[in-house]
C-alpha cells in the first residue's frame, strides 16, 4: 500500500545508516588497534643534516634536506644524494627512500643494492610518486649511502623527503601507528562512502527514491571514497598494502580528477521550478566538463602514455570554475531565502571557500615562490571534509526523512480518495485513472464486468445494513476466488470490475475456470437470511479480439454481454 512506502523508507533508511555504524566502529577498533601498537614500535630515525647534494654538475655539501629546495627541475636531471649512514643502524634496518616522479638506484660504498623505475624511465613511460624500502644489508652503520635519482618530468618536484631508517621486521605496523590520524581520516570517508553506496544502491533497488535524489546520494557517496582513496596516495599510505608506486599514483590522480565530478554530482535538487531546472542544467553541464576531463585523462595516459599530472593546472582551474559555480549558487540562495536545507548550503560554503584557498595557496607557492610548492600542507581541508561530508549525509538522510513523511500523508490522502470505503477496493476515480494507464502502456488485457444480484431485495427487505454486508461478502468472496491478481475496483452500488494483464494463455485459463465456479461459490455463502442467495452476473471481454480501441470501449461490450448474461439468469429462474 502506498501509505506503508513512507514507513519502508525510513527503515530502510536508518537501517543501512546502522550497518555504516557497524563499519565505522570497525574503523575505530582499526585505529585503536594500530595507535596500541604504535606504542610498542621502535623508533625511526630521520637522515635531515650532513648530506652532499649533486644536481647534474653543481655540488652542494653539509645539506638540511628540509631546507634544500629545487627550482626548474627539468625531465632528465640528475639528482645524487650522499651521505652517512649511522654507525649504531642495527641489522634489522630498512632504509624508507621517497621518490617524486623519478627512478632510483641506491649503493652502499658504491655497490648498488636496489634499482627501480629505470627501465621505465629509459623507455620515456611515467613515472609514480610515492616511497621504496630499501633493505641495506648487516654491516651497513657508518658506510656511505648513495641514492641517485633522474627526473621523469618537467617539474616533477620541489624539494627532496629526509630518507628514513624503521625496523625491518615490523615496518608496515610502525609506519601505519605513526600516521595512524591520517590513515583513520582516510579510511573514515571510505567507509562512510561505502555505506552511502549501499544506501543508494537499496534505495534504487526497491525503487523507492526519484532517479534525481538517488544520482545525487550516489555522487556523494563517490565523493567520499574518492576523497578517502586521495588521502591514502597523498600521504602515502597506500605503501602499507602495495608496493607499486607507479599504480598508487594513477589510482590517486584518478581519484582526484574525479572528486569534482561528485562534487558537482551531489548539488543537483529534484524540484520542478524553472529557477531549479535551469540550475540543473548548468550544473548538468559542469557535471559532464568535469567528467569530459577525467576521460581524457585516462586516454591520454592509457592510450598515449602520458603522465597524469600534464593537465594538473587544467584540473586546478576547472576545480575553481566548478567550486565558484556551486558556491555562487548557495550564496544567492541564502540572500534570497530560498535554500531548502540549510544545513548542506553552509557546509558547501564552508569547504568550497576552504578548498579554494588551499587551490589559490598551492598554485601560488608552486608558481611565485622560491621554494615552490615545498612545504605546502592540505592538513585544513581533510577535517573541513569530514564536516563537508557529515553534514550532507545527514542533511540528506533528514530531508529523506522528512520526504518519506510527507509521502506517507499523501499516501493515506491518495488512498482516501482512490479507495472504496466500504470493501477496500478502488473506486471508480480510481479505475479511470487505470484504464488511462492500460491503454498507455499498450498491455494486452481481459476485462471482466461483475453486477451483483440481488442488491436492491436485500436492501429493501433487510435494510441498507444487511444491504451493505452482502456488498461486503460478495467483495470478499472476489478478492478470494480470484487471489488478488489483477486490478479489482468497485465502479458503482453493485458493480465492480476486475482487470488482468495476462502473460501467457494459461492465465487466461486459469481466469475462466475461476469465472465458472464464481456463482457455485456464491450460492454457498451464508448471506445470514434464507431468502437471500447470492450470485451475480458477469461479461469478459479480451483485448486479443482486437474489437475495441481502448480499454473503456472494452468495457461496454464486457458490460453488454453482463446484461445479456443477467437476462439469461432470469429466464432460467
Amino acid at each position: 500500500m502506498k501509505n506503508k512506502v513512507g514507513i519502508n523508507k525510513i527503515l530502510l533508511l536508518f537501517g543501512v545508516m546502522f550497518i555504516g555504524l557497524l563499519c565505522l566502529s570497525c574503523v575505530v577498533f582499526t585505529v585503536w588497534l594500530f595507535a596500541r601498537m604504535g606504542k610498542n614500535a621502535a623508533p625511526k630515525t630521520v637522515l635531515n643534516y650532513g648530506w652532499d647534494v649533486v644536481v647534474n654538475s653543481e655540488r652542494y655539501s653539509g645539506i638540511d634536506l628540509r631546507t634544500f629546495t629545487f627550482r626548474n627541475i627539468r625531465k632528465g636531471d640528475r639528482i645524487t644524494l650522499n651521505c652517512i649512514l649511522p654507525e649504531n643502524m642495527s641489522d634489522d634496518s630498512t632504509i624508507l627512500v621517497h621518490l617524486h616522479y623519478t627512478d632510483v638506484i641506491v649503493y652502499i660504498d658504491g655497490e648498488e643494492i636496489f634499482r627501480e623505475d629505470t627501465a621505465r624511465y629509459a623507455t620515456g613511460q611515467p613515472l609514480g610518486n610515492g616511497f621504496y624500502t630499501v633493505m641495506p644489508g648487516p654491516g651497513s652503520g657508518g658506510r656511505k649511502l648513495s641514492i641517485v635519482m633522474r627526473a621523469g618530468e618537467d617539474n616533477a618536484f620541489s624539494s627532496i623527503d629526509s630518507p628514513e631508517i624503521w625496523r625491518a621486521s615490523t615496518f608496515r605496523q610502525d609506519y601505519a601507528a605513526d600516521r595512524i590520524w591520517y590513515l583513520a581520516l582516510a579510511f573514515f570517508f571510505i567507509v562512510v562512502g561505502c555505506s552511502m553506496a549501499l544506501t543508494t544502491v537499496a534505495l534504487e533497488f526497491r525503487r523507492t527514491y526519484s532517479p534525481i535524489d538517488i544520482f545525487r546520494l550516489g555522487n556523494l557517496a563517490l565523493f567520499a571514497i574518492a576523497l578517502g582513496i586521495w588521502i591514502m596516495g597523498e600521504m602515502d599510505l597506500t605503501e602499507i598494502f602495495m608496493e607499486d608506486i607507479i599504480l598508487k599514483s594513477e589510482i590517486k590522480y584518478f581519484a582526484f580528477y574525479l572528486i569534482p565530478v561528485f562534487f558537482v554530482g551531489y548539488h543537483f535538487e529534484n524540484d520542478k521550478s524553472d529557477r531549479i531546472a535551469t540550475r540543473n542544467v548548468i550544473f548538468g553541464m559542469a557535471w559532464v566538463a568535469c567528467a569530459l576531463f577525467f576521460l581524457l585523462n585516462l586516454h591520454q595516459h592509457m592510450i598515449n602514455g602520458q603522465s597524469l599530472r600534464a593537465h594538473l593546472s587544467v584540473s586546478h582551474a576547472l576545480d575553481a570554475v566548478t567550486l565558484i559555480l556551486v558556491v555562487g549558487t548557495r550564496i544567492i540562495d541564502l540572500k534570497k531565502g530560498q535554500g531548502r536545507r540549510r544545513i548542506s548550503t553552509y557546509a558547501t560554503l564552508f569547504t568550497g571557500i576552504a578548498a579554494m584557498i588551499d587551490l589559490v595557496r598551492f598554485n601560488y607557492l608552486y608558481y611565485f615562490s622560491p621554494n615552490g610548492g615545498a612545504g605546502f600542507s592540505m592538513n585544513t581541508i581533510y577535517v573541513v571534509m569530514i564536516f563537508f561530508v557529515l553534514s550532507l549525509f545527514f542533511d540528506y538522510m533528514s530531508g529523506a526523512i522528512n520526504d518519506a513523511r510527507e509521502e506517507e500523508r499523501l499516501g493515506i490522502i491518495s488512498k482516501l480518495a482512490f479507495t472504496d470505503p466500504l470493501t477496500g477496493f478502488y473506486n471508480r476515480q480510481s479505475a479511470e485513472n487505470y484504464y488511462d494507464e492500460v491503454d498507455y502502456s499498450g498491455s494486452r488485457y481481459v476485462l471482466v464486468q461483475f453486477d451483483l444480484n440481488y442488491l436492491k431485495k436485500a436492501n429493501d427487505t433487510y435494510g441498507h445494513d444487511q444491504g451493505d454486508r452482502y456488498i461486503v461478502q460478495f467483495a470478499e468472496t472476489l478478492k478470494l476466488v480470484f487471489e488478488g491478481k489483477g486490478y479489482m475496483a468497485r465502479t458503482g452500488g453493485d458493480e465492480f470490475v476486475l482487470v488482468m494483464l495476462p502473460e501467457e494463455d494459461r492465465d487466461r485459463q486459469w481466469l475462466d475456470e475461476k469465472l465458472r465456479d464464481l456463482n457455485a461459490i456464491l450460492s454457498g455463502r451464508d448471506t445470514g437470511h434464507s431468502g437471500l442467495t447470492m450470485s451475480t452476473a458477469y461479461g469478459v471481454y479480451d483485448s486479443k479480439e482486437g474489437t475495441a480501441a481502448s480499454v473503456r470501449d472494452g468495457l461496454r461490450i464486457a458490460d453488454n454481454r453482463m446484461y445479456e448474461m443477467k437476462k439469461e439468469m432470469k429466464a432460467g429462474r
